[in-house]
Formats: C-alpha cells, sequence, structure tokens
C-alpha cells in the first residue's frame, strides 16, 4: 500500500515537473510566435484581402477579381512568366547540378586542397558587387569576354544586349557566386569513412560509391536546397534590374520585376498584390510537385 502512495506521488510530482517545463517553454517561445504572426502570417492573410481591392493608403475600394483580370489582358504578364519560367529552368540546370558535382570531386582530393577550394568558393560571394562587376565583363567595348574574342580573332557579341542569350548571361554568374555548394562539401564530410571502405572491399567503382553511397546520403540536403533554389529563382529581381533593367526588348524581364514596377512604380498595390497572390499558388504547385517525386529519406 505504501509503494502503491510512492508510485502515485512520483507521478504526481512527474506531472508538475512536465508543466512546468512547457510553461517555460511557451514562455521562451512566446516571442518568436508574435513575431512570426505579426511580421509572417499576418501580411499573407492581409494579403488576400488587398488583392481584391483597390488598395490606397486613404481609403480601398472592393474590386473583386478586377485585379486578376488585369494580368490576363497584358501581354508583358505573359512575356515576363515565360521569361522567369526559362531563367529557373535554366538556372536549377548551370547552378544546382553543377556545384553537387564539384563537390562531390573536392572531395577525392586532398584536405589542403578542399580547404582551400572552399575558401576561394565561399570569396565571390557578395553577389550585389559580383553582379556589377559581371555587368563589365559583358560590356560590348571593354568587357573582359569580349577581349577575349578579339584575341582569339572571334566575332565579338553584344551579350546583354542579345535577347537570344541575355536570360544565359544573368545565369552564368551563378556557377561561381554559388555559395550553398560550400553546404554540399559539409555535408559530405559527415558521411563515414567506412561506407566508402566497405565498399571498396567489395569491389565497387568510384561511380558505383557515388551513386550508392554519396547521391543517397545528400539527398535529405539535396532535397531541402531544391526547394530553396526553385523559391529562389522564381522570385528572381536582383540579376535582371542591375545587370539589363529587363531588356532588351524586355528580354529578361521577371515577374517580380513586373510587380515591382506596377507596385511601386504605378502604385497600384491592390494590383501588384494580386500578381504576388497568383504567384504565391505557381509557387506552392511546383514545391508540392517537388516534394511528391523527389523523395528525401535515404531509405526510398
Amino acid at each position: 500500500m505504501q509503494g502503491d502512495n510512492v508510485g502515485l506521488e512520483f507521478k504526481v510530482r512527474e506531472r508538475k515537473r512536465k508543466l512546468s517545463l512547457g510553461k517555460i517553454a511557451w514562455i521562451f517561445a512566446m516571442p518568436a510566435f508574435v513575431a512570426q504572426l505579426i511580421f509572417g502570417w499576418y501580411p499573407l492573410i492581409a494579403s488576400f484581402v488587398v488583392a481584391f481591392q483597390e488598395f490606397s493608403f486613404f481609403g480601398n475600394k472592393f474590386v473583386g477579381f478586377a485585379n486578376f483580370q488585369y494580368f490576363f489582358d497584358d501581354p508583358l504578364f505573359y512575356k515576363s512568366f515565360i521569361n522567369t519560367l526559362y531563367y529557373a529552368g535554366l538556372s536549377l540546370t548551370l547552378t544546382f547540378l553543377v556545384p553537387i558535382l564539384i563537390a562531390i570531386l573536392l572531395m577525392e582530393m586532398k584536405k589542403s586542397v578542399i580547404r582551400v577550394m572552399m575558401l576561394l568558393w565561399f570569396i565571390p560571394v557578395a553577389s550585389m558587387a559580383g553582379l556589377i562587376i559581371w555587368t563589365w565583363f559583358y560590356n560590348p567595348q571593354y568587357g573582359f569576354f569580349n577581349g577575349i574574342l578579339v584575341k582569339l580573332g572571334l566575332p565579338t557579341s553584344t551579350w546583354l544586349g542579345n535577347s537570344r542569350i541575355v536570360i544565359l548571361c544573368l545565369v552564368l554568374p551563378g556557377l561561381i557566386m554559388f555559395a550553398p555548394g560550400l553546404v554540399y562539401i559539409a555535408s559530405l564530410q559527415s558521411i563515414p569513412e567506412s561506407f566508402y571502405e566497405a565498399a571498396e572491399l567489395e569491389g565497387a567503382s568510384f561511380f558505383k560509391k557515388i551513386w550508392h553511397i554519396t547521391i543517397p546520403r545528400l539527398r535529405p540536403i539535396i532535397a531541402v536546397m531544391l526547394i530553396l533554389a526553385v523559391i529562389g529563382n522564381l522570385q528572381v529581381f536582383n540579376q535582371p534590374y542591375v545587370m539589363t533593367g529587363g531588356g532588351p526588348n524586355f528580354a529578361s524581364y521577371t515577374v517580380v520585376m513586373y510587380n515591382y514596377e506596377i507596385a511601386f512604380r504605378h502604385l497600384k498595390f491592390g494590383r501588384g498584390t494580386a500578381l504576388a497572390v497568383m504567384f504565391f499558388f505557381v509557387i506552392m504547385a511546383l514545391i508540392i510537385i517537388q516534394r511528391k517525386y523527389f523523395k528525401e529519406n535515404i531509405d526510398t
């Protein structure tokens, strides 16, 4: 009987301890929770309201779906959407897959070489300054690339002034200025050497080790980085705004640039918010598709 009382008292004390820890956890989490509500959820919910209004600081007017209808009647909307999707697809192809391959190859080098290469990879990450430098590289008269072509006796190019290759020119700086490539190197260093040693004893080749050991254990990192890359590339703004201004002839004009022009140049906040809401659903759809077909579990 006494043992039952002791056990009951222990359970009561344990329950009180857990409740006390729960209260403390809520106290520490509350500032972050409030900040998320104010700066995260409130703007998101407010945007769905503003999208159906002709918004002004002096008064709002409900206009229904007129803000959304405007874009379907504007050819520039379709142009910016196609440019954005083209940029995102090209950027994912060149700047997402290549750093993974480079990181895998670097891990086969000596530790000292890896450290030097990581340092060199990290140095050009100052994105805005890097974009300005690349803009001068593409300069038709004084640019670095045309200088090389002249030395080789080849015809020069207008680069950023050529509507056929301007998107490619905007993507190329990402090959060097892709700081997340360091994440892959850090992840590769966490894979136990015993896995590779066991594979070598079984006679596995270099490519089989990559396919059966390296890639599966990088999959969770790749899945997360792919989501961030899709979101980031679809929201591209800095590169075309700084390097081309959306030209030539709107060939590098993106959705976010279009949104910026509407909301902050023409002060059509309701219309700009409507475009942002539409783009939000497009990005969410792409992320859902990616999550469905790209599993991050290394055992699947």
